[in-house]
């Protein structure tokens, strides 16, 4: 439990030995992590700052065999002071297949949706033909009318990420402006994201 705090008082030792013997006594293995060190940070200036690793898994032996590839993943910090933290029990395979469809809902609030969907069906000659019309024209239309939205946000969080990494190892102003900064700008896309009807 060394090195799960930065700033603030001390942990206590006594108590973190008590822990680690319940924790031996029961057998349970902690499943470490990747991503940024910390799981909460009280959000205050470069002097006052605190930052800690309170989110832990915990598993006993049964489910390390159950589950070996199992991982747990500190995601971006982003509109609280705690960081999500996922468990995957089996890691995502990224294959080189190309992605599927997927309709959004939000579509049909956006008004130069529908033209897409009367085009489809009024050039096809049968379903099947103009589901392969709609799927095409409306990646391309979701791509036009959304796809610099997501990969503003995409670039964001990726920089957010790797600002809540260095702000574990090294806090400093600028980092912590850096990062108040693009929480700002996050926001604004999301708000984007927002009036475009995803």
């Amino acid at each position: 439990m060394e090195g799960d705090k930065l700033g603030g008082r001390g942990l206590s030792v006594n108590r973190a030995l008590q822990f680690k013997e319940s924790l031996d006594a029961c057998s349970m293995i902690d499943l470490g992590f990747s991503g940024p060190r910390f799981t909460w940070t009280n959000r205050r200036e470069i002097q006052d700052l605190i930052q800690e690793r309170i989110d832990r898994f915990f598993v006993n032996s049964q489910l390390c065999l159950m589950y070996p590839e199992a991982c747990v993943v500190h995601l971006t910090r982003c509109h609280s002071d705690h960081s999500p933290v996922l468990m995957e029990l089996q890691p995502r395979v990224h294959e080189n297949r190309r992605k599927l469809f997927k309709f959004q809902t939000c579509w049909l609030s956006n008004c130069t949706f529908p033209p897409i969907v009367n085009q489809a069906w009024r050039q096809s000659t049968g379903l099947a033909q103009a589901i392969e019309s709609f799927t095409k024209e409306a990646t391309r239309w979701n791509k036009e009318q959304f796809g610099n939205v997501f990969a503003r946000k995409k670039n964001i969080m990726a920089r957010l990420n790797g600002i809540q990494r260095a702000l574990a190892v090294q806090p400093s102003v600028s980092l912590l402006n850096l990062e108040n900064d693009l929480l700002r700008d996050l926001n604004i896309v999301l708000n984007q994201e927002e009036e475009s009807g995803h």
